[in-house]
């Protein structure tokens, strides 16, 4: 899994905008103690810790699929960047 950096103000609107089955007070909790962001990896691990009820994917599929939904809402929350994460 690729790393890539991610704010605190998008890890705030990531949860507006995606929820991610995690209670809002831990996700703000998350972003608070996250001032200079986190990874990509970091993130997903967070979710993956937290989410209520679990995804319904086989284990070795989760990872692959939270990936694949944090690379879409970057790179469309991003759009002028000048590196597209892929």
């Amino acid at each position: 899994m690729k790393s890539y950096p991610i704010t605190q103000a998008e890890i705030v609107e990531l949860k507006q905008t995606m929820g991610f089955r995690i209670n809002s007070k831990v996700w703000a909790d998350y972003a608070e103690q996250h001032s200079d962001g986190c990874t990509s990896v970091e993130l997903i691990e967070f979710v993956k810790k937290w989410m209520n009820p679990p995804y319904e994917k086989p284990a070795d599929q989760l990872d692959t699929y939270l990936e694949d939904i944090l690379k879409e809402f970057i790179n469309f929350i991003r759009p002028d960047t000048a590196v597209k994460i892929e």
